[in-house]
């Protein structure tokens, strides 16, 4: 990194107040006649070192950008982090391994509410049809096995 000679900034503050069109070869033609060191910095370099920050320090907050740096993911790290104590809370109180099953069952909501497509509201769980007695759900029983048809190929 370039060393910043006091000398020069001033120098570059003073003119580019005096005359904000100036151009960056004329200012550096005028740093090197003041300080020897400056002959081993390209343009691009001096631009970059002395001009450059000067104009940024000039330009007012509002033109420097959008919004403040952070805030954005500062508020998306709040509401996964809000989203995950939420579904803790879920996992803690189910009091049986049936209520624990409908929680973790119901993550496409919980993924919904990462990403910010579903309801903002604590929404209700899906309901879970209970296992029938021989152990298959209802939906499964009533099912019959289709037959699968062959495509005849040409």
């Amino acid at each position: 990194m370039a060393r910043i000679v006091e000398r020069v900034m001033n120098m570059v503050r003073e003119e580019l107040a005096k005359r904000p069109d100036i151009t960056t070869r004329e200012l550096f033609d005028k740093a090197k006649k003041m300080d020897p060191s400056m002959r081993s910095m390209s343009i691009r370099q001096f631009n970059a070192t002395y001009p450059l920050q000067v104009k940024r320090s000039q330009m007012p907050r509002s033109r420097r950008g959008g919004r403040p740096a952070g805030s954005r993911r500062a508020a998306d790290r709040e509401r996964v982090r809000s989203v995950l104590l939420d579904l803790a809370r879920e996992v803690a109180a189910a009091d049986d391994k049936g209520k624990l099953v409908e929680v973790i069952g119901g993550m496409d909501r919980w993924v919904d509410r990462v990403l910010g497509t579903g309801s903002r509201s604590r929404a209700e769980p899906a309901p879970v049809e209970a296992p029938s007695v021989d152990g298959a759900s209802s939906a499964t029983a009533k099912r019959t096995p289709r037959k699968r048809r062959r495509v005849a190929r040409r």
